[in-house]
């Protein structure tokens, strides 16, 4: 019954501050994103609701990626009072193993982790595409002026309409031209039943024109019909260019299921593509778990600051900062050397739990 009270006491002091972390976080976001478009709002009138729906779309996305740095804070802060004011050593005294102690800190971290994967599987794929429409529609005239300036988006993938797959090598949005175009299109069964290879495509008065065109028929075992037909120039319907950006590149904020599909839809299309996709579906399963990894590495230096008064809460802020941006410095090192090939998808989206992971439960038990 003791051990119930103590957890308790230690989880009210731990989940207050968190709370309190995520809603400066998603106050922050709104005031510095809102002044960063202020003009634009006041010049085309946006009205208080499409604002209020856009930002309201945004906090399942703010929540994700700001729980590990709140849990982090709390988990420093909680800590650190409690060495301040010496519970940890009455605690220790009383005979209770410091792994028992930091039990309500690890039970949270993997609560968080099972929020942010639930928010992230079902919550963030339709917030996201609710603000990507209000931002598309609503707020995004002083984008469209700037669209000349992009820079080529590659690797864009995509369900297209008409069960088609469409891969693009090459996209420049400000002169609405598509290179290496690959579509495959398939039957009723899901099997690839046209496959089109052209060298280039533009949008002109509202449609794509092809141009050096290879078209294959295959049967339901994937054989070539027939000799392959070539067309220099040919008219076919695909996405506008819009939908590409939009549909064909935002694999982040796909849900885990979604993106297992494109890895297999797309996986003789493009092998670059792949070893992307594949990196980015191993980190939906790592990112998650963020949060309970800097808890432990939090908890261990955390527990070995001895200052007392003010020094203590600035230690703490000043480790925070210190250890996440160190860890999540050497989680992108991981990503961007997995999408490269360098390293395979798996260990690249783990390696810094697993090592982070290790440091902090070395640190606690020393």
């Amino acid at each position: 019954m003791n051990m119930q009270i103590l957890d308790k006491y230690i989880a009210k002091y731990f989940i207050l501050p968190l709370l309190y972390c995520l809603m400066v976080f998603i106050v922050l976001y709104v005031i510095i994103d809102l002044f960063g478009r202020l003009d634009e709002v006041l010049k085309q009138s946006i009205n208080l609701g499409i604002l209020w729906e856009y930002y309201l779309s945004m906090i399942p996305l703010i929540i994700t990626q700001t729980a590990p740095v709140a849990s982090l804070i709390s988990t420093v802060y909680v800590l650190g009072t409690l060495n301040k004011y010496g519970e940890i050593t009455a605690m220790r005294a009383a005979g209770i193993n410091i792994y028992r102690i930091l039990m309500p800190f690890i039970y949270i971290g993997l609560a968080v982790t099972i929020l942010i994967f639930g928010i992230s599987e079902k919550i963030l794929p339709q917030s996201m595409r609710i603000a990507e429409s209000i931002k598309e529609n609503s707020m995004n005239n002083a984008d469209k002026n700037k669209s000349a300036n992009k820079r080529i988006i590659s690797n864009i993938a995509l369900y297209g309409k008409n069960n088609r797959l469409i891969f693009i090598d090459n996209f420049d949005p400000s002169s609405k031209t598509a290179i290496g175009i690959t579509i495959l299109e398939q039957d009723k069964k899901d099997s690839v039943s046209l496959k089109i290879n052209a060298q280039e495509a533009k949008w002109l008065d509202g449609k794509w024109i092809f141009s050096n065109i290879l078209m294959y028929r295959l049967d339901n075992k994937g054989t070539v019909l027939g000799s392959p037909e070539f067309l220099q120039e040919k008219t076919i319907a695909m996405e506008k260019p819009k939908d590409l950006i939009s549909k064909g590149t935002n694999y982040e904020y796909m849900s885990f299921h979604d993106l297992l599909n494109y890895v297999k839809n797309f996986s003789e299309t493009s092998p670059k593509l792949i070893t992307m996709l594949r990196v980015d579906l191993h980190q939906k399963i790592s990112f998650p778990f963020t949060s309970l990894v800097v808890i432990l590495i939090g908890s261990g230096f955390a527990l070995k600051v001895r200052q007392r008064g003010k020094a203590t809460a600035l230690l703490g802020i000043g480790m925070s900062i210190v250890i996440g941006f160190t860890y999540y410095a050497f989680m992108a090192s991981c990503i961007a050397l997995g999408k490269s090939g360098t390293l395979p998808a798996f260990l690249s989206a783990h390696l810094a739990n697993i090592l982070f992971g290790f440091v902090g439960i070395i640190l606690i038990r020393n």
